[in-house]
């Protein structure tokens, strides 16, 4: 059948081979017998439903194709897409349900439910050619007193964006309106239907359907409604609804309303009355419930998150976000802790060009295990505005009430084990050759064990200059670094620091190796208060370093457990020498001794800041060894080894009462890091003083992580800095059968002989939905009070997360997760 739609009384002059017709009543008012075409030709019949009058009745479709040798093109048209319809219509193996014809397509047809992760369909394209109404049935008649075309067995009429199939349809084509006596299937880009009875209004995708089964293509959901009513394209409306993700045949949960509203405008459901059943047990209501369709933002109550703590008891979240425009939102997060009270916190994020940033508060008015009286809060405040093009200004304002609020309200080992908060004001100009930094930075100390002598200094104002020339090859290249720093700290030594340090150097390099030689000149100036009697209160230091840097490469090709290779070994030499000053009556402001590892052997100043200058007469020899997958350059393994020779006793140290360092040789540090084992990543370093008296160890890391079929996880670690720490790191993820995962972490103290942290727990996952729980008891602070909780997650994909967020929390934790 073919109509243009919103004209269904145009007049129409019809082709002598047209597809049959039904005659139309005449113009006299008198009824003739309608003509009928029987369903037992085996023939399918196209009818043309407009209303406008015929020239003169046709003949069967058959005889006058037998008779012209030819068919109308529409009609042609609407066999092309019958028979394109049948064979994507096709039913699959899943049962079509109960209140559907048995011709009637698959209603999860291409839902892929037997993929477990959940993701939307593209939506269905449902065209007709010119964008009339087409259809066809097994027999068509006409009433011609009502008008009314009666179309019976395989019914099935299309409209761009809609069609519509059924046994019987009474077509009322002065009003457009189609009404099925028995059962119906709907469908629309993103709905499908199968219904007991209902009628349609095809032009407008208007309908009002009862008892049916629905799938929705954006999220992949279905149920079933005692009453639907299709308002238009993008709105429908659903009284007495199941709503589900889960696959057909399980029913992990289940929504239950009296009424569900779709708005594919918005992209929302709305439910009206929402009960939540998990596994057959109600577990949640709610008067109104909104679910988005798309991953698009909208204001609405998130996941609540849940935990049982032994200091905290209950600790509920229950966050509601607020979408206010496409560049900024908020997020109201109260937070309920049983053995302490109501805890108010909010977020408020903004992306709005030139700034962007985040800003967080809370404020618990009442503690009651806390022995002050005045209320509790934190503040966090990050921005980053750009001015013009390389002008930047960055904040980073931290604040707690008080020296124990992470430790009582901390929800990480991270965060309650923090010592200092960071407060940081700067300016940052960049330029392609030079850039300008100007901030100043204040710490808020928060480990009362901490000695005045030991806390960080305040910068009040620091600004830093850097400027760098590399012309190209075998030219000279040139640096600039120059800085001023104030420096403030309660019960010390401040004051203002001047340094200036040039650089030049000349890198020659080749494909088979490098020589860079290079030199820097270093000025310091100190302007002091409260200095210690005796010293300068004015020092100042000039000196310089000479560098001379260089290495060779070789390799060559190999097969290595039937993979082709490239196998190479980079032999490296670096030699510093920098005259002695003497340095005592210079405080340390921001220096210390760095860190003896690989790369710091190749650095020319063994301090990590500008008071301390090493005297230096020493010579660096390194090796490393690699091997290169060639076919993905990807590194299989990588091992290095280096030792420092000194020529000269090393008398600059951090304090003046240390006495000079007089060893030949430095200790020697090894690392080996490999991918050469599948699934395995395995890392490894050593620190090996041959000076040592006692204790030749004096640094040691050992680390593998294998990575195994789908979730499987497993990571073991130790790590020795002798005289600080010795600890080792368990954690794994193992899943015991298809379903069913275990978690575990054992993070533990060997210096001390005592857990650090400890984590397990279970994981149980399906199609539908997964719920985990951690058991998590962790050392609180520096101190030694241990916290126990217990964390609550249940996904209901598609739906959302009720309880902790562990996947946040799992990946903080275990490393490789």
């Amino acid at each position: 059948m073919a109509t243009t739609p919103g004209s269904p009384n145009q007049p129409r002059k019809q082709p002598d081979n047209s597809t049959t017709t039904v005659p139309e009543p005449q113009a006299d008012g008198e009824e003739r017998p309608a003509t009928r075409t029987p369903s037992s030709t085996g023939n399918r019949v196209q009818a043309a439903t407009s209303a406008e009058p015929r020239e003169r009745e046709q003949k069967p479709a058959t005889e006058r194709e037998a008779a012209s040798g030819m068919e109308h093109p529409e009609a042609a048209e609407a066999k092309d897409m019958d028979r394109e319809t049948a064979e994507t219509d096709t039913p699959s193996t899943t049962p079509v349900p109960a209140r559907g014809a048995a011709w009637f397509p698959d209603l999860d047809q291409e839902m892929q439910w037997e993929n477990c992760r959940l993701r939307s369909l593209p939506p269905v394209k449902i065209e007709t050619p010119g964008g009339a109404l087409i259809g066809d049935a097994d027999a068509v008649e006409l009433a011609r007193e009502s008008g009314v075309a009666i179309l019976r067995g395989h019914v099935r009429l299309q409209q761009p964006g809609s069609r519509l199939l059924a046994d019987r349809v009474d077509y009322d084509r002065a009003h457009a309106h189609a009404t099925a006596s028995g059962a119906l299937f709907i469908e629309q880009p993103e709905l499908r239907l199968v219904a007991e009875k209902g009628d349609y209004y095809p032009d407008t995708h208007r309908g009002s359907l009862e008892k049916v089964d629905y799938r929705l293509l954006e999220p992949r959901a279905r149920g079933t409604s005692d009453r639907a009513e299709l308002l238009d394209r993008q709105h429908s409306r659903f009284e007495k609804i199941t709503f589900t993700t889960c696959p057909p045949g399980n029913r992990g949960f289940l929504v239950r309303a009296d009424q569900m509203k779709v708005d594919r405008e918005k992209q929302v459901a709305e439910f009206r009355n929402a009960r939540l059943d998990f596994l057959g047990l109600p577990i949640f209501y709610s008067p109104w419930l909104s679910v988005p369709l798309t991953d698009a933002r909208k204001s609405g109550f998130l996941a609540p998150t849940l935990a049982l703590s032994s200091t905290n008891g209950w600790d509920l979240t229950v966050p509601y976000y607020f979408n206010l425009a496409p560049n900024y939102d908020a997020t109201l997060m109260p937070r309920i802790i049983s053995e302490r009270g109501l805890l108010l916190g909010g977020e408020f994020r903004f992306l709005y060009p030139p700034h962007n940033g985040v800003v967080r508060a809370e404020i618990l008015p009442s503690d009651r295990k806390y022995d002050g009286k005045e209320p509790r809060g934190a503040f966090r405040a990050q921005t980053r505005s750009s001015f013009a093009p390389g002008f930047y200004a960055d904040a980073d304002i931290n604040w707690v009430s008080d020296k124990q609020y992470l430790r009582d309200l901390g929800q990480s080992l991270a965060v309650t084990s923090t010592s200092f908060l960071r407060n940081r004001l700067a300016l940052e100009y960049h330029r392609r050759d030079w850039d300008l930094v100007g901030e100043v930075r204040h710490y808020q100390t928060l480990n009362e064990a901490i000695a005045a002598s030991s806390r960080p200094y305040s910068l009040l104002p620091r600004v830093n200059f850097h400027w760098e020339r590399r012309p190209g090859p075998a030219t000279l290249d040139y640096r600039f670094d120059a800085e001023f720093v104030h420096f403030q700290r309660d019960d010390s030594i401040t004051g203002q620091r001047v340094d200036l340090l040039p650089r030049v150097s000349l890198p020659l390099r080749r494909p088979w190796g490098y020589l860079e030689p290079g030199v820097n000149l270093r000025y310091t100036t100190y302007n002091l208060q409260d200095q210690l009697p005796g010293l300068d209160g004015a020092p100042d230091r000039f000196t310089y370093t000479a560098t001379l840097d260089g290495g060779l490469y070789f390799d060559r090709p190999a097969i290595l457990l039937g993979t082709d290779t490239t196998i190479t070994l980079e032999p490296r030499a670096f030699y510093v020498y920098t005259p002695y000053r003497n340095q005592d009556d210079i405080p340390l402001f921001d220096t210390g001794l760095l860190d003896f590892t690989f790369d710091n052997l190749f650095r020319g100043n063994r301090f990590n800041g500008p008071d301390r200058v090493g005297d230096a007469n020493q010579l660096s020899l390194a090796l490393t060894g690699r091997i290169v997958g060639d076919a993905l350059g990807r590194e299989l393994l990588r091992a290095s080894i280096g030792q420092i020779f000194y020529f000269a006793d090393r008398r600059v140290q951090l304090h003046p009462t240390d006495a000079p360092v007089d060893t030949g040789s430095s200790s020697i540090i090894a690392e080996l890091a490999t991918e050469i084992f599948p699934q395995w990543l395995l890392r490894a370093g050593v620190q090996y003083d041959p000076h040592h008296p006692q204790r030749k160890l004096r640094q040691g890391l050992a680390q593998a992580t294998w990575h195994g079929e789908g979730e499987k996880r497993f990571h073991v670690a130790w790590r020795l800095r002798e005289e600080k720490l010795e600890q080792t790191d368990i954690a794994a993820i193992w899943p015991v059968s298809e379903r069913l995962n275990l978690i575990g972490r054992w993070y533990y103290s060997v210096q001390e002989s005592r857990t650090l942290e400890a984590v397990g727990g279970v994981e149980y996952s399906n199609c539908c939905w997964r719920a985990r729980s951690v058991l998590r008891r962790f050392l609180e602070g520096p101190g030694d009070t241990y916290n126990t909780t217990i964390l609550f997650e249940l996904e209901l994909k598609g739906l959302g997360v009720l309880g902790h967020n562990i996947d946040k929390f799992l990946d903080r934790t275990i490393y490789g997760y």
